[in-house]
């Protein structure tokens, strides 16, 4: 498996680039790069250079020096990444819902949002994935603003899936999501504390042995304190508001295959 990118080192790229001129070969940057002692390998440059080029950060064109492969030139767009997320993106990160919906679309980022991403092939098209940390960020973003009704999507992924929390929660505060995006933690974190009469025994035992598994890694992660910080952001607070323990463990059931 390839390491992680890193913000630094993709940072001293584009600066190496900025010193070159209006464009930088991949050779020259290469050679920066060595001198700089950011990164040695060509392979790993390479991983670098792709993903800003199909991220909208770098333009790569080619020109024609007289060998079997031509010399490659990268230059500064100065536009803001963009990765994509939606549904679609959410169903490579495990979303097991039968919908409708299959929402495509993108959004803006920063350079940490970029190298969290990853490139794939949807319906003969390649995309940059967000990573599923951004996309549920920016899910509950967009019911907010054009009221999806994907929340419960999102709370049944974060009933049953460990995140960053420590990321998802930074995101959520730039994108004005903060506090409610900790009430929902907070809500599902009640949920499963609490023994529902109503609930179904069944899907209510499932799920809740999934969450508390997860509630634990948190614990340990040292990161649950940060629930209980102020969040930047209210937009969709409603939402979650008038989420119920009832459409909270539907959905963790239905994502964990227990209910229809």
């Amino acid at each position: 498996m390839s390491p992680p990118l890193r913000e630094t080192t993709a940072k001293e790229i584009i600066s190496i680039i900025c010193s070159q001129g209006v464009q930088a070969s991949f050779g020259a940057i290469l050679v920066e790069a060595q001198r700089r002692e950011i990164l040695a390998w060509h392979r790993t440059l390479r991983r670098y250079l792709d993903l800003l080029v199909q991220g909208g950060v770098l333009a790569e064109k080619k020109r024609d020096v007289g060998s079997v492969n031509p010399q490659q030139l990268y230059s500064i767009t100065h536009q803001k990444p963009t990765v994509y997320a939606g549904l679609k993106i959410l169903e490579l990160y495990g979303l097991n819902w039968d919908t409708p919906l299959r929402s495509l679309y993108p959004v803006g980022t920063d350079l940490v949002g970029l190298l969290r991403s990853r490139s794939v092939t949807l319906s003969r098209r390649q995309v940059l994935a967000a990573s599923k940390e951004d996309s549920l960020a920016h899910e509950v973003r967009r019911d907010a603003d054009k009221a999806t009704g994907t929340l419960e999507i999102v709370s049944a992924l974060a009933a049953t899936q460990t995140l960053d929390l420590p990321y998802l929660l930074r995101r959520s505060d730039e994108l004005e999501i903060g506090r409610t995006v900790k009430l929902l933690f907070q809500k599902l974190i009640q949920t499963f504390n609490e023994i529902s009469r109503d609930a179904d025994g069944k899907i209510f035992l499932a799920t809740r042995e999934r969450f508390l598994q997860i509630l634990r890694q948190y614990s340990r992660q040292k990161a649950l304190s940060l629930l209980d910080t102020p969040g930047r952001g209210a937009h969709g607070i409603e939402i979650v508001e008038s989420l119920t323990s009832e459409h909270i463990l539907n959905a963790a059931g239905k994502q964990l295959g227990i209910t229809g």
